[in-house]
């Protein structure tokens, strides 16, 4: 059985900061640093397949792209474990989303979280089969990630960034 996600990303709009048009080199060197980020977290992993890359390949900039995902039920997932990621699962699951959905989310948030630290994207948004939506927003936004279920209810949680503790901790 395959599932099918979508995957919508935003790459970082430091160029409107900048003063700097959606056209201009710094926009597409942002867009190239998404593409990069992406075909690193998501090319490589078995357990997810990547069925459309949409424009995150393209030669001129975009400020969000969609990729279509899809996992297979025997999928086994591994993943480093991110603020927030705990509490996705729960969620997930106390509305009994399906388990290897589940597990796809949490992998896919996983992969991305750490991108996002790291200023190669911006926000992104996933769009499971149920009509659930997770938003995850970078530490230097909001730093939270929410659930808009299928059903309509919503849940979010502000997270915070990983901090090293000591063993006296």
């Amino acid at each position: 059985m395959n599932s099918r996600i979508t995957l919508g990303v935003y790459r970082r709009l430091d160029n409107r900061l900048e003063g700097l048009g959606d056209d201009s080199p710094r926009a597409l060197e942002l867009h190239n640093r998404r593409r990069d980020a992406l075909h690193s977290a998501l090319g490589g992993d078995p357990g997810i397949g990547v069925m459309d890359w949409g424009d995150t390949d393209d030669a001129r900039p975009h400020e969000y792209v969609e990729i279509v995902l899809s996992t297979a039920a025997t999928a086994v997932f591994q993943y480093a474990r991110v603020p927030g990621l705990k509490w996705l699962g729960q969620k997930l699951a106390e509305k009994a989303t399906d388990t290897v959905l589940g597990e796809t989310a949490k992998a896919i948030v996983a992969g991305l979280r750490p991108r996002q630290e790291a200023n190669q994207i911006l926000n992104f948004i996933l769009k499971l089969p149920d009509g659930t939506h997770i938003v995850v927003d970078p530490p230097d936004r909001n730093a939270t990630i929410t659930i808009n279920f299928g059903d309509g209810t919503l849940q979010s949680l502000q997270y915070m960034k990983a901090v090293a503790r000591g063993d006296d901790q």
